[in-house]
């Protein structure tokens, strides 16, 4: 098992291979702007300035 002290970078507790991999600087940028933007996104469904999207119908029944 690796030993290596983990370090704090943003939300993510990372080892110093990590911390010096381009990949995954990239991947941890990336996952954090999808955060950022799904915040986003629900700050404006509360506020009322979108509508929330539906993906799919839902037919209710109490019949099964």
């Amino acid at each position: 098992m690796n030993k290596q002290p983990l370090q704090q970078q943003g939300a993510f507790l990372i080892n110093e291979t990590a911390a010096n991999d381009p990949i995954m600087q990239s991947v941890m940028a990336s996952y954090m702007q999808r955060l950022a933007r799904e915040e986003a996104y629900r700050q404006d469904v509360r506020s009322g300035k979108v509508q929330p999207v539906q993906t799919s119908n839902w037919h209710i029944s109490d019949r099964h």
